[in-house]
């Protein structure tokens, strides 16, 4: 026995609904645009890129090989951090390497600055 669901009027089976494979569905989703970067790189930096760096490790405290053992390298006692930027230095490693005592960078780590990093002061003359 049929049920009255599975008969049409015309006492033959519903269609299956059709469906095409090239259409994916988005779940009603707009794709995001992608949004180009200016060349310019305007903004508030967060480093004064004319003030010096001072290396406080006697060494590379840095794992062998890495990426950020070879950022490290880059950093030469009182360059400037535009310098160090400009040779493929990130301002992450400037942040890492103050809070760890690395380095000291002269904007941050004077003695009596707000943002000085507790295991880094900065003192070249």
């Amino acid at each position: 026995m049929q049920t009255q669901s599975a008969i049409t009027s015309a006492g033959q089976k519903p269609a299956a609904r059709k469906t095409t494979p090239e259409v994916k569905q988005t779940n009603g989703k707009a794709k995001p645009k992608v949004i180009s970067t200016p060349s310019d790189k305007t903004g508030v930096l967060k480093y004064d890129g004319d003030a010096r760096i001072q290396l406080l490790a006697p060494k590379n405290p840095k794992r062998v090989g890495c990426s950020g053992w070879k950022r490290f390298n880059f950093y030469k006692n009182a360059m400037k951090i535009k310098d160090f930027i400009k040779s493929g230095g990130k301002t992450i490693d400037l942040d890492w390497d103050r809070e760890r005592g690395f380095i000291a960078t002269e904007d941050r780590d004077k003695a009596g600055s707000q943002s000085k990093s507790p295991k880094a002061t900065f003192n070249l003359k």
